[in-house]
């Protein structure tokens, strides 16, 4: 996260970190006791069994329960070159205990983005460009932008993405955020987060005139849905 502060876990209950071998590969979310929302990119040439998810603080050298995965579920129409359908689902080996720590983020179909208000993404991605990942969970305030904007400042900005950016330069989600929640809040009503975008990519990180790109979840809850039932979890 760059142009970020320090996040309280609390306040962000369903950030989830996917490590591979030990080390922080991407954030995630929490969708249900047994699934966490990510993307796709995260996995490529990655192999299931490296794949371990953390929650809470993740200080080195703390000792935090590490979930197995059981399956990983990337979209099929995932497209790896240009990030496009940059999605996927990971099933737990065994289920997370929800409690004021661990809550799952809300999914919603609303489309319209001046609808909501408070965004907010979060990550251990690097906080200053090409330096390594962040010990400490930080968050950044941006705004969504509309469509036509992100087309116009973005190649390759496809219908099943969202962008999001800050007037003030250097504010925006970086390597290692990749997977991670964009959340928001109605305008009316103010009490529940709702996940609507996932880090997938940008030109470089906070440059002027380049938003970050999110996965624009709205265009997948059938494909949720469908997965995360098929499975009986």
């Amino acid at each position: 996260i760059i142009g970020g502060e320090p996040a309280d876990i609390l306040d962000f209950p369903w950030q989830v970190s996917i490590l591979y071998f030990g080390k922080h590969l991407c954030g995630g979310s929490i969708l249900s006791r047994w699934w966490i929302l990510t993307a796709a990119h995260c996995f490529i040439n990655k192999s299931k069994s490296g794949l371990e998810i953390i929650h809470g603080e993740r200080r080195v050298g703390t000792k935090n329960l590490r979930m197995k995965v059981d399956k990983l579920i990337t979209h099929p129409y995932f497209d790896s070159w240009f990030l496009d359908n940059d999605i996927a689902l990971l099933l737990l080996k065994s289920p997370f205990k929800l409690d004021a720590t661990k809550v799952p983020i809300c999914l919603s179909e609303i489309t319209d983005i001046d609808r909501w208000r408070n965004c907010w993404v979060t990550g251990w991605g690097i906080t200053i460009p090409m330096r390594s990942v962040s010990p400490q969970l930080n968050k950044v305030n941006i705004n969504l932008v509309k469509w036509e904007i992100c087309s116009s400042l973005l190649t390759l900005f496809t219908k099943n993405m969202l962008c999001a950016g800050n007037s003030q330069e250097g504010k925006d989600a970086c390597q290692g955020d990749s997977g991670g929640p964009l959340v928001c809040q109605k305008k009316d009503n103010q009490s529940i987060w709702y996940q609507l975008g996932i880090v997938s990519w940008g030109e470089g990180c906070g440059q002027k005139k380049k938003p970050g790109v999110y996965t624009k979840v709205s265009n997948y809850l059938l494909w949720i849905d469908t997965e995360t039932t098929l499975s009986g979890r």
